[in-house]
């Protein structure tokens, strides 16, 4: 699993016309990576060529420049991964798009990355959705009530972070938790973008073995154990988003390649494989790094993203001591079965690594681990 580097190097071409930039685009897979977009709105040239980037070059990562309203941009574009200020300095925007290079080597095929690109929204649980328009059509809903709603529902919890995280609002510490998120953008920003989202047309098609209930419920009971297990080595705002989007590689790989994905999970029971195994035969990648991949895109932190795309084999990146990604291993597989044996495999769905958890240190802690996962599911 390749990690972010710090070594990339850009080269930019300024553009005046859009048909320019898209007869660029059009020389081929590598003549651009990003394309930066300076528009305040006005003139519709910005989101008709972003819209035009993402039909026709998907892989390449869409960035906007602007000084308007976060939300409106959000809504008027949804063509767009990021946004940033127009009034940004050279060397924030330097670093930005160094970044967004970066994010290349999280997935290293170029159909991968297009079909994670192709569209900003993922599906949604109808019923989640139904629930939140519900109880936000009540102007007395409380803070609470809608936090509850959008902590069960992966689509929803990923828009909203993706929104917040956004360099755009200039914020000098990045929001890691859904509360602060709601509560920073308020009640009647949270109707506005909901009642304006695609997510309800966006549901997953019929694939056998796949329950999209059953992912948010894993995704809320890993996030829910994992907040829980990080008091010592991780942010605990950041362990409970990281657990609550550590499945969203399935959902995009359900909704945009439902065929392969399918494949994948017949594959593992077939052969009886593991999911990462079966998904790395079929696909060249597996939804772990898709995931990861699509909320680098968006801006989630580092740490967050790390985590997510290591989450079966945490020792990738932390082989000294234990971090967020462990506290999502840990997270993820006590979740599922409180009893998990210790064994050597690191990939073994079914098992902890034995090896890797003493290594870091973690060993000692699992009978504690064990419990609070115990009583979690009580």
């Amino acid at each position: 699993m390749p990690s972010l580097s710090s070594d990339a190097r850009a080269r930019v071409t300024v553009f005046d016309e859009p048909a320019a930039v898209l007869a660029r685009l059009e020389r081929g897979p590598g003549s651009a990576h990003v394309v930066v977009v300076a528009d305040e709105l006005d003139n519709l040239g910005c989101p008709t060529l972003l819209r035009q980037v993402q039909k026709n070059h998907p892989e390449v990562i869409r960035v906007v420049l602007t000084e308007l309203g976060g939300l409106d941009v959000f809504r008027r574009i949804p063509y767009a991964h990021q946004f940033f200020r127009r009034s940004a300095t050279a060397s924030e925007l330097s670093a930005a798009l160094a970044r967004c290079l970066e994010l290349r080597t999280l997935l290293a095929r170029g159909e991968l990355r297009a079909l994670v690109s192709s569209s900003n929204a993922l599906p949604a649980a109808p019923r989640l959705y139904a629930e939140l328009i519900d109880l936000l059509a009540d102007p007395r809903c409380s803070m609470l009530k809608v936090v509850s709603v959008i902590e069960r529902d992966v689509a929803m919890s990923t828009r909203l972070m993706q929104l917040v995280s956004s360099a755009f609002f200039g914020m000098s510490s990045q929001i890691t938790s859904l509360g602060a998120c709601v509560g920073y953008l308020g009640l009647e920003a949270i109707r506005s973008l909901v009642l304006s989202a695609e997510i309800s047309q966006l549901f997953p098609g019929s694939v056998p073995g796949l329950s999209v209930e059953e992912i948010h419920n894993r995704s809320l009971a890993t996030s829910r154990l994992a907040r829980r297990l990080a008091s010592h080595w991780a942010d605990e705002g950041q362990a409970f988003v990281a657990g609550l989007l550590h499945g969203v590689g399935q959902l995009v790989l359900a909704s945009r390649a439902p065929a392969r994905f399918a494949e994948a999970l017949e594959l593992k029971n077939l052969r009886g494989i593991t999911q990462t195994e079966a998904e790395q035969a079929v696909l060249g990648a597996t939804s772990a790094e898709v995931a990861a991949y699509l909320l680098a895109l968006w801006g989630q932190p580092l740490d967050v993203v790390r985590a997510i795309a290591h989450q079966d084999m945490p020792e990738v990146c932390e082989p000294s001591q234990p971090g967020l990604a462990t506290v999502i291993y840990l997270g993820k597989r006590l979740s599922q079965n409180v009893d998990a044996p210790l064994g050597a495999a690191s990939t073994a769905e079914n098992t902890l690594n034995e090896s890797f958890l003493a290594k870091v240190g973690a060993l000692d802690g699992l009978p504690q681990a064990r419990e609070v996962a115990r009583r979690l599911a009580s």
